[in-house]
C-alpha cells in the first residue's frame, strides 16, 4: 500500500477517536450575543449541535437563553445535578438552568456537587406557580436569581438573613403582588427587574448601595408608589428606559386629577422640590397632573403640584422664595404682619390656598389686585388682628366664581360700629357658605359677635347742640317776621293818628331822628 495512503488513514482514525478537547477562551473584546470570560471552556463534540448565542450577561445578573432549554447538550449527562430537575449551564459554572418547573421542592433539592462550595446563579424558565415563599434558605446563597416567563403570581415572605442575592428577576411573569417585606434583607442587591407583569406597586426597598430598577411593561403600576419609592427609599435609583416606561395616574388617589399615563422620567423633577425648598420649611408634593401644551414630542409634561408648611417657624414675614408650582402654603403659628409679597413675588403667583392663623396680620388690602384674590381656594387668617373686612373686595371674586372658595376669621376683633351692623353683619350671614366661622367673628370695642349686633341700639346717636339748629332758625324767623310786622303798625299808625303807639313812643329820641321832623 502506498505510504500516503497508509499517513491520511492514520490521520482520519486519530482524528475521530481523539478524546474532546478543552481550550481557554481568550481575552479580547466581547462581540455582540456573546459571553467572554477567561473560566469558561468549550466543549468540543463530533455530535452535531445547533448553534447559541448568548447575551452578554448584565451585570450581576445571569441569564439562561431559552434555547438552552430546548437544546440537546441540557440533556448531557454531563449536566445532570443529583436529585434535581435543574441542569448546569454548558459555559458558566456554578449556573444552573431550570425550565418547565411546576414543583419548587424539584429545584430547592439541588445540591453543589462539592458540599464545599456552593451555587451562584439560577435561571427558572416557564414556571407554573402560583406562589412562590422566598424565605426558603435555598435561595439565600444565589447571587443571581432569574425565575422568568412564567406563571407565577405572587412572592410572599422575605429573603433570610444575610443573602448574597445582587440581582433579582422576575420578569414576564403574570405577577399582581409581591409582599412589602420581600426584599428587606437583600442589603447586596444591585438589580431588580419586575418588568413586564401585573405590579401595581413597588415593594419596599432597604438598602444603602445603587440600584438598577426595571419597571417597564407593568400597565398598572402607579406613579405614587414610584414617586414614594424615589422619595423614601434613600438611594440612587437607576430605572430602565425611564423616557419608555410609564406609571398610571389614578383618580382613588386624591393627589391624581387623571387616569392617563406619564413618562417615568418625569417623575424626577419631584426632587427639585426639596432642593427649592425654604429654610426649616417642609414641602411634600400635593398632586400631579400633565399638561400637553409645552409638550415635547407628544409627550405630555408632568405638572407637580406642592404644598409648602413653614408653620411655627418663627417668621415675621412671608418666605422669600418658594418651590415651582407651589399651590398651598401654611404659614400659621408665625408673627407675620403683611400678606404684600402676594402681590410683588412673582414665586407666590401660582397659590391658591393660604393659611396663615395666629399671626398678626391687620389687613387685607395687600391682596387687592392679585391673582391669589381671584382664583384663592382657602384664606384662612384666623385670630390675627384684622380690624375690618373688605366687604367690596371678597364679594367681588366671590360674585365672579363662587364655587370652592373657604375664608375664615374666627378670633379676629373687628370695631363694631353702626356700619357693621347694618352692612357688615347682613354680609356674613349672606356669605355662610363661603365664610364657615361666619357666626365666631367677634368685635373689638363692645363683647359681642358681630352677627348678633342691633342696628337699632347701634344707630341711635346721643344728641348734643346741632339736634337744635333748626328749631333755633326757626325762632329766628318768627322773631323777625314779628319785629316786621310791629314796626309796619306802628308806622301805620303814625301816619294815620299822628302818633305812635306804645312802646315806640316811649323809647328815647335817636340823634338821626330830627331827619325824621318837619
Amino acid at each position: 500500500m502506498d505510504s500516503r495512503v497508509v499517513v491520511l488513514l492514520t490521520l482520519v482514525w486519530w482524528c475521530c477517536w481523539l478524546p474532546p478537547i478543552t481550550a481557554r477562551i481568550p481575552e479580547e473584546p466581547a462581540a455582540p450575543n456573546q459571553v467572554i470570560t477567561t473560566e469558561s471552556t468549550v466543549i468540543s463534540s463530533t455530535e452535531p449541535v445547533s448553534e447559541i448565542i448568548y447575551p452578554v450577561q448584565n451585570g450581576p445578573c445571569f441569564y439562561a437563553e431559552p434555547e438552552l432549554c430546548l437544546t440537546p447538550q441540557i440533556h448531557d449527562t454531563k449536566y445532570h445535578v443529583p436529585n434535581c430537575e435543574c441542569r448546569l449551564h454548558p459555559i458558566i459554572p456554578k449556573s444552573l438552568i431550570c425550565c418547565n418547573v411546576t414543583n419548587l421542592t424539584n429545584i430547592t433539592l439541588c445540591q453543589a456537587p462539592d458540599p464545599s462550595e456552593h451555587w451562584q446563579n439560577i435561571h427558572v424558565r416557564n414556571v407554573s406557580l402560583e406562589e412562590l415563599d422566598i424565605s426558603n434558605g435555598f435561595w439565600k446563597l444565589f447571587e443571581s436569581i432569574s425565575i422568568t416567563d412564567g406563571t407565577l403570581k405572587r412572592i410572599t415572605r422575605e429573603f433570610t438573613k444575610f443573602s448574597a442575592t445582587k440581582c433579582f428577576n422576575v420578569s414576564n411573569n403574570n405577577l399582581t403582588e409581591i409582599q412589602p417585606r420581600v426584599f428587606k434583607n437583600l442589603m447586596q442587591l444591585q438589580v431588580l427587574d419586575i418588568s413586564f407583569n401585573n405590579l401595581s406597586t413597588i415593594p419596599n426597598i432597604n438598602k444603602q448601595t445603587n440600584l438598577t430598577i426595571d419597571i417597564r411593561g407593568n400597565k398598572d403600576m402607579l406613579c405614587k408608589s414610584v414617586s414614594e419609592t424615589i422619595d423614601h427609599s434613600g438611594l440612587e435609583l437607576n430605572f430602565v428606559e425611564p423616557d419608555k416606561t410609564y406609571c398610571l395616574t389614578n383618580q382613588t388617589f386624591n393627589w391624581f386629577i387623571s387616569t392617563d399615563t406619564v413618562p417615568l422620567r418625569q417623575l424626577y423633577k419631584m426632587r427639585q422640590l426639596q432642593s427649592e425648598c425654604p429654610t426649616d420649611c417642609k414641602c411634600e408634593m400635593e398632586r400631579m397632573n400633565y399638561e400637553q401644551q409645552g409638550s415635547e414630542d407628544g409627550v405630555p409634561l408632568l405638572i407637580l403640584s406642592a404644598k409648602v408648611d413653614c408653620s411655627n417657624r418663627h417668621l415675621t414675614e412671608l418666605p422669600e422664595k418658594l418651590p415651582a408650582n407651589t399651590y398651598s402654603l401654611n404659614v400659621s403659628c408665625n408673627n407675620i404682619t403683611s400678606l404684600s409679597a402676594l402681590n410683588v413675588n412673582p414665586t407666590y403667583h401660582q397659590i391658591i390656598r393660604l393659611y396663615a392663623d395666629n399671626n398678626q396680620i391687620s389687613s387685607l388690602l395687600d391682596l387687592e389686585g392679585t391673582s391669589f384674590i381671584e382664583d384663592f381656594e382657602v384664606l384662612s387668617l384666623r385670630k390675627n388682628k384684622l380690624k375690618s373686612i373688605p366687604i367690596y373686595l371678597l364679594s367681588n371674586t366671590l360674585d365672579k366664581n363662587p364655587r370652592g372658595k373657604m375664608l375664615y376669621f374666627e378670633g379676629n376683633k373687628l370695631h363694631c360700629d353702626c356700619n357693621s351692623a347694618k352692612i357688615l353683619r347682613l354680609w356674613l350671614l349672606a356669605r355662610q357658605n363661603h365664610i364657615k366661622d361666619w357666626d365666631q367673628i367677634l368685635c373689638e370695642n363692645m363683647p359681642q359677635i358681630v352677627v348678633d349686633l342691633s342696628e337699632i341700639k347701634l344707630c341711635q346717636s346721643q344728641h348734643d347742640w346741632t339736634d337744635y339748629i333748626y328749631y333755633l332758625i326757626a325762632a329766628e324767623i318768627l322773631l323777625l317776621g314779628a319785629l316786621v310786622f310791629k314796626v309796619s303798625y306802628d308806622y301805620w299808625v303814625f301816619k294815620t293818628a299822628g302818633y305812635l303807639p306804645w312802646p315806640a313812643s316811649k323809647m328815647p329820641k335817636l340823634p338821626c331822628d330830627w331827619l325824621c321832623e318837619s
